[in-house]
């Protein structure tokens, strides 16, 4: 879809949120228990901005969307606007993880997928494996 699809922010927002708790709840108890709160929170963060990506061609509004996501979701006092430049600028940029992740994200977006994060989890665990 692109950036002239109806969807309001908050739809777009329940239907990023219902995606990602449907697939953390998939994940294996032995994936659950080597992944680290903040790093599933970065591979959720690099799947959403992917799932974002494919429900519009609006970087402006991508951004927005994402912001607004996390901080509903994350309201830990972090920083959402600073947190989504840091991923705008990771997009810029050459990083074959950051790509699989929301390469990922865009196809759980248009099939309404299932198990994405499974796979994002996996990508981590042999990513801190093998550095």
């Amino acid at each position: 879809m692109t950036s002239g699809t109806s969807k309001t922010d908050s739809e777009a927002y329940e239907l990023a949120s219902r995606t990602a708790d449907a697939q953390r709840a998939k994940l294996p108890d032995w994936q659950r228990n080597q992944i680290s709160d903040a790093d599933m929170q970065t591979g959720e963060t690099w799947f959403v901005w992917g799932f974002y990506g494919a429900m519009t061609d609006d970087t402006e509004r991508r951004k927005r969307l994402l912001a607004a996501y996390l901080s509903t979701k994350y309201a830990d006092g972090r920083d959402s606007a600073q947190r989504v430049d840091e991923v705008a600028r990771i997009a810029r940029e050459e990083n074959r993880l950051f790509d699989a992740i929301a390469a990922a994200g865009g196809q759980a977006y248009r099939e309404g997928g299932d198990g994405h994060l499974t796979n994002i989890a996996t990508i981590f665990l042999n990513v801190g494996r093998n550095h």
